[in-house]
């Protein structure tokens, strides 16, 4: 599997940080193309820990929790709940706009 991340979100968040926050944003993305997962007037994409830990093999489960922790914190994710089991941990996640300020993508449609 082949990561790519946004240099200026790198500069910011590290290497790794910036994975993940470009995973998110693409499948963000790709649920807003096919107009699924909208809740609250987002869009979201959802993953368990397990599933981080098998997209990101190099970090440890706690890495990434603190990856995310610091993004949520800085406001450049939110976390949510949609999940239809109350026993479901799913943790949902969609871009602020200030997350998505910091690509250079972004930056260039203003």
């Amino acid at each position: 599997m082949q990561y790519s991340f946004d240099i200026a979100v790198a500069k910011r968040y590290g290497a790794d940080g910036a994975t993940i926050l470009s995973n998110l944003r693409y499948w963000i993305l790709h649920n807003k193309a096919n107009r699924k997962n909208f809740h609250e007037g987002k869009y979201w994409t959802f993953n368990t820990n397990k599933t981080f830990s098998e997209l990101f093999p190099w970090l440890s489960s706690k890495q990434i929790w603190l990856i995310l922790d610091k993004l949520e914190k800085d406001s450049i994710i939110e976390k949510g709940n949609f999940n239809s089991r109350k026993y479901d941990r799913t943790t949902w996640y969609t871009m602020t706009l200030k997350g998505e300020m910091l690509f250079s993508d972004y930056q260039e449609k203003l």
